[in-house]
């Protein structure tokens, strides 16, 4: 199948996103990804795109780094019947094999499993925040909550200012962040997806770096943002732990939230599960996206070997 019409379908999708076309596949599964994709009358009609891992239990289908959303594209629904759309489905199923495992972080737009229940998936539910309706920016700036409003102002009273900036001045102010949360090792190996999505995403100005700089030229937090025909997705973050109380995080994103709208799309929060970073996007007035992950494991092998250190986990945390 030609790369072009995989990536046609990707953007017909109620489903595609930035996250699914092949050069950002590319980019993050170092090629190591597969469309699996269903065809009707020779063209693509559906696909479960997903980064492809070998095991000694056989092949694991995943999503790869940096990538929020992927999982099952199918075309725009026609009227009210799901009848095609379960048909596609099943045949994505049939499509990526017999794979030890799959799992996807499936799009806000793909909302309805119950084909894959069939097949024995399981799915659970998660939540992004999303922004669409950015026409009235005064208006959403209203709705926030009083003490991003207020951290907003204050960061530019105390002359904080929103620019653009290259990777290395992201990367320093992120280093900041992982290295307070301990989060060496996952970063390395966002660092290395990062740095083939830079090349990838700033060759087709697909992405945008911001930071917040102090008057003193020091940069206080810092924001990658990726953007498709639908959204800005707020990929990555961080700030200084020493200017936590300046408010820069939240004029960070409240700037890259007005991008979002002089570029006539919707913003993504990228959502988050944990307490304080849900907290904080709420408070931004956007409303709660819900999508699933569904998974399957097929390997009995595989099966028994993370049953064992569910076990050893559980022993170790007493």
């Amino acid at each position: 199948m030609a790369t072009d019409d995989y990536d046609a379908l990707v953007q017909r999708s109620p489903q595609g996103s930035v996250f699914a076309l092949s050069w950002w596949l590319d980019a993050v599964a170092a090629d190591a990804w597969e469309p699996h994709v269903v065809e009707a009358g020779g063209e693509p009609a559906a696909a479960w795109p997903s980064a492809v891992h070998g095991s000694r239990w056989g092949r694991l289908l995943a999503s790869p780094p940096l990538t929020p959303f992927l999982g099952p594209l199918l075309p725009p629904r026609v009227g009210r019947s799901r009848s095609r759309e379960i048909k596609l489905l099943e045949g994505l199923v049939k499509a990526a094999g017999g794979a030890a495992h799959i799992e996807a972080r499936c799009s806000p737009g793909f909302d309805y499993w119950t084909p894959l229940s069939w097949h024995g998936f399981t799915q659970t539910t998660r939540y992004t925040w999303r922004l669409d309706e950015l026409r009235d920016t005064e208006a959403v700036f209203r709705a926030m909550r009083e003490n991003v409003r207020r951290h907003v102002r204050n960061a530019r009273k105390r002359g904080v200012t929103i620019e653009t900036a290259g990777l290395s001045d992201f990367l320093g102010v992120h280093a900041a962040t992982v290295g307070r949360k301990g989060l060496g090792e996952v970063a390395a190996v966002s660092r290395q997806a990062l740095a083939r999505v830079e090349a990838a995403a700033s060759a087709r100005e697909a992405r945008t770096i911001l930071v917040a700089r102090g008057e003193d030229g020091h940069v206080h937090a810092g924001g990658y943002f990726v953007h498709d025909w639908r959204y800005v997705y707020y990929l990555m973050g961080g700030s200084d732990p020493e200017h936590r109380s300046s408010g820069a995080s939240s004029l960070l994103l409240w700037g890259a939230i007005e991008q979002a709208a002089e570029r006539g799309l919707g913003f993504d929060f990228e959502g988050s599960m944990l307490r304080p970073v849900e907290e904080f996007f709420r408070a931004f007035a956007g409303v709660p996206a819900p999508y699933s992950v569904v998974r399957r494991t097929t390997s009995a092998g595989l099966r028994a070997e993370r049953a064992v250190k569910r076990h050893l986990r559980g022993l170790t945390a007493r």
